[in-house]
């Protein structure tokens, strides 16, 4: 959100839950340290200073992305501010914003890194005074269409912002073009993602994405921010500020499956654009749709409506709200028995729904359906039944591991660029391989496969492919009996070998070693 207004189109996209870090204390103010406890992935932003940590809080969010600028000017953080954030738990990002240079439009100034370098200073020194730790880093607002012929003073700018507090805490706020411009020039090492002027796009190697704007917490106008990685510049809090609810597990909803939850998300992909009719019942029609919609916003494309799936999925909808998303919603809250007519608008008595329904699971109480309420709602009870066959879950594949995993693991970190010996034994190169490809594409960096990381390195593999991702595939179907050369070329044995274990756990039969596949391949 600029200090100033803004006025960028609607793109609701939602969010997942992730890992945090801990606050330590020390003399001079608040420190961060990486942990491995659980914290929300959502977040906010905001300029207006009178919305309290307590109300943050309470609203369920982890995290507060707040403003650096020239002084005086009422909108920027405060130590007092950044106090009561702290002992609410919220971890806090800092993001230095005068104008978001929007006085670029009418004129790029003539020495450009000696501004990204002023800039820098006083971002710096408002940051250390209101008690962040100096290792943490500090993301500048790029807030307006920059057009290519700008890249030029663009890289400049973040040359002067870089020579003040260094490239490794030199972050940038922008759109899919600039965060994408900087990261391939090497200029920053934090990227922070609108959604507006993206077009759709993502740069997984941004750790922060701005989904929405002009949600209400606490009556206070906010914008809704998601973690892409476990680190993705805080400090203050763990992040778990909140109600402290723990909230159910996404379902999977698959092909074949039936009832309300079913229903709720054929409104939901109906919402974002799929022509197909909501009838509570999953067919091939419904398959199509989940799988464009997970090709459109660069998930894995399975066919099932998992976590992922969902968090992409919903949109917070509130009093004034109207159309197919609301209809997810009531359809979703008359399984627990509000008796709501399923027609679209969001009045009062969807929302007297919604605060029984948030009142009687503990959340915070605001008549709104946000990603928490929405979370509760789908996983709590049985919303569909029946379908077909569910891949059981990816396994973690951590340091001191050996076996076929193992091996697959490193076949595909080879594929992706690593330089590593796939022995099938996971020892520090393996280690140092797999961290840097969490890094490189904005995954958690702990070291372990664990579910992100198996769903970022797999890749379809059919006949004619050849590497080692197609040794990867090989391994991992030897662990069930099928005897191949491990020789990285999908030939008629590989593919006679795939059909007999998709025919044999009951997947789609197509030979192909598709997202599916592996999942099944791998966790089993």
């Amino acid at each position: 959100m600029s200090l100033f207004g803004h006025s960028r189109q609607l793109s609701r996209r939602r969010l997942l839950t992730l890992a945090g870090g801990a606050a330590v204390a020390t003399a001079t103010g608040i420190a961060f340290a990486p942990s491995a406890s659980a914290a929300t992935g959502y977040g906010i932003d905001y300029s207006d200073a009178s919305l309290t940590a307590g109300s943050v809080a309470a609203a369920g969010y982890g995290f507060v992305c707040r403003y650096l600028s020239w002084l005086p000017n009422p909108k920027v953080l405060t130590l007092s501010e950044a106090q009561a954030l702290t002992a609410a738990d919220l971890g806090i990002v800092s993001n230095w914003e005068s104008d978001g240079l929007q006085d670029w439009q009418s004129g790029v100034p003539s020495d450009p890194y000696s501004q990204g370098a002023g800039h820098a200073t006083e971002a710096q020194r408002q940051a250390l005074a209101n008690g962040m730790p100096s290792s943490r880093p500090i993301y500048f607002s790029v807030d307006f269409d920059l057009q290519p012929s700008m890249y030029s003073a663009l890289n400049s700018y973040f040359d002067g912002v870089a020579s003040v507090i260094g490239r490794s805490r030199t972050g940038a706020y922008g759109g899919y073009h600039v965060i994408g411009e900087l990261f391939d020039n090497g200029k920053i090492a934090w990227g922070w993602q609108t959604y507006a002027w993206s077009g759709g796009n993502w740069d997984s190697r941004a750790q922060l994405r701005q989904v929405q704007n002009g949600i209400a917490v606490a009556g206070h106008d906010a914008d809704l921010d998601q973690a892409m990685a476990a680190d993705f510049g805080q400090w203050g809090g763990t992040g778990g500020g909140g109600t402290g609810v723990i909230l159910p597990s996404w379902p999977n909803i698959t092909d074949g499956m039936t009832g309300p939850s079913v229903q709720a998300a054929q409104y939901l992909l109906r919402y974002h654009g799929a022509s197909i009719t909501a009838d509570g019942e999953f067919g091939s029609a419904t398959l199509a749709a989940t799988k464009s919609f997970q090709s459109a916003h660069g998930l894995g494309v399975d066919g099932q409506i998992g976590p992922q799936t969902w968090s992409a999925l919903i949109v917070q909808v509130q009093s004034g709200s109207s159309g197919d998303d609301v209809r997810a919603a009531q359809v979703e809250l008359n399984r627990f028995g509000y008796g709501l007519t399923v027609d679209g608008n969001f009045g009062s008595g969807t929302a007297t729904a919604a605060r029984a329904f948030q009142s009687a699971h503990s959340l915070g109480v605001d008549g709104q359906v946000g990603p928490q309420t929405w979370q509760m709602l789908v996983g709590t009870g049985n919303g569909a039944t029946g379908g077909g066959t569910v891949a059981p879950p990816w396994p973690n594949v951590i340091d001191g591991d050996t076996g076929n995993n193992v091996l697959a693991a490193q076949y595909l970190l080879r594929y992706h660029g690593a330089s590593i010996t796939a022995d099938g034994e996971f020892g520090s190169a393996t280690l140092a391989a797999t961290k840097s490809f969490q890094s490189a594409h904005g995954l958690g960096v702990d070291g372990q496969i664990g579910p992100q990381t198996w769903s970022a390195l797999i890749v379809q593999v059919q006949s004619g492919s050849s590497g080692d991702d197609v040794r990867a595939a090989q391994v991992e179907l030897n662990k069930f009996g099928y005897g191949l050369a491990v020789d990285g070329s999908f030939g008629s044995g590989t593919a006679t070998a795939a059909r007999a274990f998709q025919s044999a756990h009951s997947l789609g039969v197509d030979g192909q070693v598709g997202p599916q596949t592996w999942q099944m391949l791998v966790g089993s």
